[in-house]
């Protein structure tokens, strides 16, 4: 199975739909989504290095449209849709103190929660619950979004021969890592969330 995720992954990575399957992946892991595009973003940067930060770009931007998506679902559909989310992270028991926290320091903790393993779902979704001001909303998304993938395709570029060695060579102990950081985010929101 790890082994036909990266053959995936490399696939698109080289095909005419890499871009459609970044965005796509982008946009539903800041709504609902368990999995980073990261890995995605990594591979598309490293086998494309001269379009590094056109890549970054649209993976900040179908983010950020995806974390509106989000927010509706906190804004409009929480009883249907958001605590389910919240209960598959077990952010419930959490939610009220979140909100409350959202409400003195939303852009703070936007711009901070984008930036970390932490699912972003989890911050759309809350911000949506608090009525945060979408201008806010939005320019913190933005911010913290078009750092995070910026930063990640710029080290891609740069050693993104190393980068692809190194999978290639590593394919099991990469995916491996990749899993770990999700875990990791899940287990940061259940600790400080």
């Amino acid at each position: 199975m790890i082994e036909k995720l990266y053959n995936w992954m490399m696939q698109q990575a080289a095909s005419k739909n890499a871009v459609r399957v970044l965005i796509f992946v982008s946009f539903i892991e800041s709504s609902f989504f368990p999995l980073p595009p990261d890995p995605v973003l990594a591979i598309v940067v490293a086998k494309n290095r001269h379009k590094a930060m056109y890549y970054a770009a649209i993976c900040a931007i179908a983010s950020v449209l995806g974390g509106f998506l989000g927010y509706y679902i906190g804004y409009a559909f929480f009883e249907l849709i958001g605590s389910k989310i919240l209960v598959f992270y077990g952010q419930m028991d959490k939610f009220e103190s979140v909100v409350t926290t959202l409400n003195e320091w939303a852009f703070w903790i936007i711009c901070a929660k984008g930036l970390t393993p932490i699912p972003y779902k989890i911050v759309t979704i809350a911000c949506g619950f608090a009525k945060i001001d979408l201008l806010t909303f939005g320019i913190a998304s933005l911010i913290t979004r078009s750092a995070r993938f910026m930063l990640l395709s710029f080290v891609c570029k740069k050693f993104g021969e190393q980068f692809l060695n190194f999978i290639e060579k590593h394919k099991t102990a990469t995916l491996v890592l990749i899993v770990l950081t999700v875990i990791i985010g899940f287990l940061l929101v259940k600790l400080f969330i």
